[in-house]
């Protein structure tokens, strides 16, 4: 069975890990960081539907909900919303190939003055807005939902994260990665 993962550079911290732990399928993800949800709409053909895979796991957002130096969002929601719609959309024209929409990780606010678990989640960058967004959509449109934002939560955020606040440490890839080995097999073997 082949299986894209799509996603960002939390994507690409998990990857190698998901190859290793599900050994049973053939794991593929682009070389390159897939960005924001526009970025890896604009992508669409090359990676995904040239791969022809069975089962695509979706995570994008962070750099959608990332905030420029005008205070505006990078990509704004409703325009995510339409990129995933689309993005949905697209993946459901390949037939019998199934989605996993992976939620957005949380963002947090580095304070070096601060152990990790008093740092504040970046509020202005509105993680759980977007997050519902999609949520809203992959339940109506019948796409399977794989929570890593819960995840990272559930699994001591402060343990999961590196010091940037964004990215994981080696301890929040390993989560991350059983969470997405876990969802993969769960809609391969029903």
């Amino acid at each position: 069975m082949k299986v894209v993962l799509i996603g960002d550079s939390i994507r690409m911290g998990y990857e190698p890990l998901v190859v290793k732990k599900c050994e049973e399928h053939d794991v593929w993800g682009p070389t390159e960081n897939c960005g924001h949800s526009f970025w890896s709409l604009d992508h669409f053909q090359p990676w995904v539907a040239d791969q022809n895979p069975d089962i695509v796991h979706v995570n994008f957002g962070i750099h959608d909900a990332w905030i420029q130096p005008d205070g505006q969002h990078r990509i704004l929601l409703a325009q995510y919303r339409l990129c995933l719609e689309r993005f949905i959309t697209g993946v459901q024209q390949l037939g019998n190939t199934r989605m996993i929409w992976a939620s957005t990780t949380p963002l947090y606010t580095p304070d070096q003055s601060k152990p990790k678990a008093e740092w504040k989640v970046r509020a202005e960058a509105e993680i759980e807005k977007y997050n519902a967004a999609a949520l809203e959509i992959a339940h109506r449109r019948g796409v399977t939902v794989n929570d890593l934002h819960e995840v990272i939560v559930r699994n001591d955020f402060a343990r999961c994260l590196s010091d940037d606040g964004c990215h994981m440490s080696e301890f929040g890839y390993e989560v991350l990665s059983d969470a997405v080995v876990k969802a993969i097999r769960a809609l391969a073997d029903p």
